[in-house]
């Protein structure tokens, strides 16, 4: 389950605003690449269909696992934070129960062993003023810091008494330190981003597909029947 690329997103539809570097790094550079949901999307209206709470949740992880499908993503995990519409980042933690949801993103960074860990920009910009957004960027942020230290979660790191038997105590994982972690934001003016990080073009074109990596971006949102009103 090593991956080159650990992607934490708040919701079902948020790797829509990487997919189309994402593309570009699976085709061209043959990056491996997992996606960690803190929600599965269990609120917010439904463009497709009567379905709402846990029912939609469900369809959401669906569309989700379809979706990165598209662009060659297998892996992802979904927590299970409440889908929440507000601006308070703090909120948002509680609500997903900030220590419990901390040590699965830990867990699941010593399981995937990436290099590099993309997430939202943990601050309040204009655009990225979403609670849930800044809530998975804080905890990919906390866990970036944390999944090398034997003494975070330490469970996590014990080693199981006999791997081959069950009720276990350890978890048997290793310690584990990216080497590097990049924000991004849906902010809706830029002059906060300029010169403080790379630009990557969503129109170069993929040499498999012969479109550019902005439409296999489109084509994956498109797989979001519930969110495509």
């Amino acid at each position: 389950f090593k991956v080159d690329i650990l992607v934490v997103v708040g919701h079902p539809d948020d790797d829509i605003e990487v997919a189309a570097y994402v593309a570009k790094l699976i085709e061209e550079q043959h990056k491996t690449v997992a996606v960690l949901y803190g929600t599965r999307g269990n609120s917010g209206g439904n463009a497709a269909g009567p379905e709402q709470a846990n029912a939609l949740a469900d369809i959401r992880e669906m569309e989700a696992r379809r979706s990165l499908a598209s662009y060659g993503i297998t892996n992802a995990w979904f927590m299970h934070g409440s889908d929440s519409p507000g601006g308070d980042v703090l909120r948002s933690l509680e609500l997903w129960g900030h220590g419990k949801s901390l040590e699965e993103v830990v867990r699941l960074v010593r399981i995937t062993r990436p290099e590099v860990i993309l997430t939202w920009l943990p601050n309040y910009v204009v655009g990225e003023n979403h609670e849930d957004h800044q809530a998975a960027g804080v905890l990919a942020t906390e866990a970036f810091d944390l999944s090398a230290n034997p003494l975070a979660f330490p469970e996590q790191v014990e080693a199981a008494r006999n791997r081959m038997s069950i009720g276990n105590y350890g978890e048997g994982l290793r310690t584990w330190q990216p080497k590097k972690i990049y924000y991004f934001s849906d902010s809706t003016h830029f002059d906060f981003l300029k010169g403080n990080g790379p630009e990557y073009p969503t129109s170069d074109v993929s040499p498999s597909r012969k479109i550019p990596y902005s439409r296999i971006a489109a084509e994956a949102w498109a797989q979001y029947k519930t969110q495509n009103d």
